[in-house]
């Protein structure tokens, strides 16, 4: 077991810790989760709930840092596989610079091979790297975006939804098998990440043939110092007829923003279309990085991967 300085210890948190939680992240990162978006994180995805561990300073009882995983489903070399995504990891800057992001970091990728989740994800930034390199993970791919600007309405057959209904299940299951690496998602986790946060707004468009689903695109609207985006935080499409529809209802809902744009990686099948549409690709520093756990390290096989911004918590 990784050992920490004298007068602190290691611990799974419990939910008699939320408050001081946040109080920590508010500390590390001098911004805020309000209770009710950290409640629908920590505490009703329905893949499980998010685990926790964290640093105590035993004298005072400070919680001094955090690091959570989130347990997913995942289809891997062409089977599910227990997987679990990094959605927080802080320290308290009056305890920065005593190694405690790695030994946490032992401490937490420790319990999940205990928990026999095999693979953890993360999309760590510039600061914490190096850090999440320390520990043992690896970068899997970079994270570009497909870009476009200059959207303008088009005519499309999607229909906007509220939410996804089980149609969903089986459209995911059959959509996934084309993949060598996705998140496997069904309605009610699609509901959990889109339709159910606090305090964010989404559009959901659907594309169907009669009762059958066979598409679907989640966007969100962002505008940082002036500058408007639009985002697709997830698609997928049976055909490329089926996904140029969804593009035209992406690119309408985009119209009067300065780009539309999305998460691709090095296997995104979808990306030799979205460049006929008129989008382009542009560097980004995000990355996705894996840790295997337990058992040896495996290389994902031929084929196509997908990854998107509806696939991280923070969005």
């Amino acid at each position: 077991m990784t050992e920490l300085p004298e007068g602190l210890r290691f611990r799974r948190a419990a939910l008699r810790d939320d408050p001081r939680i946040l109080d920590l992240f508010r500390a590390s990162f001098a911004r805020e989760i309000s209770p009710s978006v950290w409640d629908w994180l920590n505490s009703k995805c329905p893949t499980g709930r998010n685990r926790t561990s964290l640093v105590e300073d035993v004298k005072s009882g400070q919680l001094v840092a955090s690091y959570s995983l989130l347990p997913i489903r995942l289809r891997f070399n062409g089977q599910e596989t227990k997987a679990s995504l990094c959605t927080n990891v802080n320290t308290h800057p009056d305890y920065q610079g005593r190694g405690l992001f790695t030994k946490l970091g032992r401490y937490a990728l420790a319990g999940e091979a205990q928990q026999t989740t095999r693979v953890s994800l993360g999309m760590p930034n510039r600061k914490a790297y190096p850090g999440h390199m320390a520990v043992g993970w690896q970068v899997m791919c970079p994270l570009p975006f497909l870009v476009k600007h200059h959207c303008s309405s088009r005519h499309h057959s999607c229909r906007e939804v509220e939410s996804f209904d089980s149609r969903m299940d089986q459209f995911h299951a059959r959509l996934s098998e084309r993949f060598s690496f996705i998140i496997l998602k069904d309605h009610a986790f699609m509901n959990w990440r889109v339709a159910e946060r606090p305090g964010r707004q989404y559009t959901r468009f659907v594309c169907e043939e009669g009762q059958e689903l066979r598409g679907y695109v989640v966007l969100k609207q962002f505008e940082e110092q002036g500058y408007r985006k639009a985002h697709i935080l997830d698609i997928h499409a049976d055909s490329s007829e089926i996904l140029r529809e969804l593009l035209a209802a992406a690119e309408s809902l985009a119209q009067g923003q300065d780009e539309l744009n999305l998460w691709t990686n090095p296997h995104n099948p979808y990306a030799n279309e979205f460049l006929a549409c008129g989008f382009s690709e542009r560097e980004s520093q995000d990355l996705l990085i894996i840790h295997f756990n337990y058992g040896t390290n495996e290389a994902v096989q031929d084929g196509p991967w997908w990854f998107c911004l509806a696939d991280n918590d923070v969005y």
